[in-house]
């Protein structure tokens, strides 16, 4: 049997649309994976899309004897993390079957591909930035993901370190009720600041004001964190558009203290409930079968995607107070919108206070992600 790779760029649709689909043939019998939507990820995958203002990105299909087997993506963010010293490139988008060899040639291209961007480390998976899915599922395989958060075969955790790639970092999933009570620690923090902090929907009027306040308190909040690379404000409206159109702006929350926006949180109905069955497709009655559902049939469970508090604020009891407060109302907000439980997620692993504060409401760490990494060799990076 031969293997053959094939390498192409966004511009070439008629491979993305193949590299897109080619997940379906490794999870036909998994349960737990929910396709993702097909329109959703060739907008993603468009040339058009605000990423590739900063970005370069190329992918591969791996085909045995013409079947495709494998897929891999690999990206070179001009972007760059301050927590990175040295250059880094990023790979995504892995999907294998469980053949160590197929997975080494896989990797072997876009280890070459970085390394020709003068990388002196590869790092994913991230889908494609690590604002978008990121790291691969090593724990919490039997139950589905929630909305833009990744699944994985359990064999790929050994693809990886069969071919020489090692942790870097866990990233956790919180599951918590919905109708968690509040610990008595939490309940004294936020009477002592209640005079102090204000939280306010996002202005439907004045959306990309409130946008720009979000987008400007996330990257601040995040800037010192591991790996993260800011989101352009093009990016940044781009997201909130692609939310907007199918959720309101109460599932954005603004936290202002003392006046100053210092804080917000925005939250996600859980999609991946009422999109599985549709297989990917929203033609030609997939889309009816989801603005229905959408409106009658609304998912019973939600996420808690963005959360940040000013760097000002962190690291005391004023950054405690104002995330305990973005928590409660993200409780509030999901028990009025029927979400039985929801997903705070992602965490790093060494965020302590952050994991600390989720564990004493009840919540429990029920999926790991990792991320992994691997350092060229010289001889690589001359390929």
């Amino acid at each position: 049997m031969s293997l053959m790779l094939r390498s192409f760029d966004v511009t070439d649709r008629t491979s993305i649309k193949k590299f897109i689909k080619m997940p379906w043939g490794i999870y036909q019998d998994d349960l737990c994976w929910v396709p993702p939507l097909i329109k959703e990820r060739l907008d993603l995958l468009s040339p058009k899309h605000p990423y590739f203002e900063h970005a370069q990105a190329r992918f591969w299909i791996a085909y045995k004897d013409n079947k495709p087997v494998g897929r891999i993506s690999a990206q070179f963010d001009q972007l760059k993390s301050i927590s990175d010293h040295e250059s880094v490139g990023y790979f995504g988008m892995f999907e294998c079957v469980d053949d160590v060899y197929v997975a080494a040639e896989l990797f072997a291209q876009a280890e070459q591909w970085i390394a020709s961007r003068r990388c002196a480390l590869i790092r994913g998976p991230f889908s494609l930035s690590i604002n978008q899915e990121s790291g691969l599922l090593i724990e919490g395989f039997d139950t589905q993901p929630y909305i833009m958060m990744g699944h994985a075969k359990r064999y790929y955790q050994n693809l990886f370190e069969r071919n020489d790639y090692a942790k870097a970092k866990d990233l956790y999933a919180w599951l918590n009720k919905s109708d968690f009570e509040n610990p008595p620690a939490m309940q004294r923090i936020l009477k002592r600041y209640e005079e102090r902090i204000v939280l306010r929907d996002i202005d439907k009027n004045n959306l990309k004001t409130d946008m720009k306040i979000m987008l400007d308190i996330f990257n601040d909040a995040w800037a010192n964190n591991w790996s993260f690379i800011p989101f352009t404000e093009n990016e940044f409206m781009h997201l909130g558009e692609e939310m907007l159109q199918l959720i309101s702006p109460n599932h954005f929350k603004i936290a202002e203290f003392e006046g100053e926006p210092a804080g917000m949180v925005a939250g996600l109905p859980n999609f991946n409930e009422i999109t599985k069955d549709l297989n990917g497709r929203l033609l030609p009655t997939g889309i009816f079968k989801f603005l229905w559902r959408l409106k009658f049939s609304r998912p019973a469970s939600g996420r808690g995607a963005l959360l940040g508090i000013k760097q000002k604020y962190q690291n005391n009891m004023k950054g405690s107070a104002l995330a305990l407060t973005l928590i409660g109302k993200f409780k509030e907000f999901a028990i009025k919108t029927g979400f039985q439980q929801h997903e705070l997620s992602w965490v790093l692993e060494d965020n302590m206070r952050l994991n600390k504060i989720l564990g004493s409401l009840g919540a429990t760490q029920y999926k790991t992600y990792r991320v992994f990494e691997k350092r060229l060799s010289p001889v690589t990076q001359q390929a």
